[in-house]
């Protein structure tokens, strides 16, 4: 079983669901996202994470999340910000061990400052001796950044999934 809460010497992550399972909660998050979902942080995602410009685009990129797979909110311990989001999705065609395929998204204040690496070592940790598993993550080949950060935590890049414009990387949970 994925561990879908747990904390850092500076981040406390949680599964949204508490956050959208009331009005206030859905609505203060979308606030908190529409600051934080900017172009510059969202350039290396896919296409389907994008945001076009209508007035419901938040509320359409939170259901969207949503409908696709387990999102945790990262915020600072203790400021209580809203630093980011890690967005996690079981890959059905692998059953032992389970691939996770992971990926995470910052805002620009929380950029160069480590938590980022952080969030990728405290979440490795939270699901070791859980079960096995495997982590995956791509990486945009423009964005050297994220791919330093996974291969810090243990990542492994490769070649065989990877193609000219998304590097694949893994590590396996005991």
């Amino acid at each position: 079983m994925v561990q879908h809460r747990f904390t850092t010497d500076r981040l406390q992550v949680t599964h949204w669901r508490t956050a959208i399972s009331t009005a206030q909660g859905r609505a203060d998050l979308e606030a908190a996202l529409t600051g934080l979902l900017t172009h510059e942080v969202l350039r290396h995602l896919p296409p389907t994470f994008q945001i076009a410009g209508a007035q419901d685009a938040v509320a359409r990129w939170i259901a969207a999340r949503d409908a696709e797979s387990d999102v945790l909110t990262i915020t600072h311990r203790k400021s209580g910000a809203l630093l980011g989001l890690m967005i996690l999705a079981p890959d059905p065609e692998t059953a032992h061990p389970p691939r996770l395929h992971l990926g995470y998204l910052l805002g620009e204040p929380a950029w160069g400052k480590g938590y980022a690496t952080e969030l990728i070592r405290g979440f490795a940790a939270a699901q070791s001796g859980q079960a096995p598993l495997t982590l995956q993550g791509g990486v945009a080949t423009d964005n050297p950044a994220s791919a330093r950060v996974l291969t810090k935590c243990g990542f492994t890049l490769r070649t065989d999934l990877s193609d000219g414009e998304t590097q694949i990387y893994e590590r396996a949970i005991p």
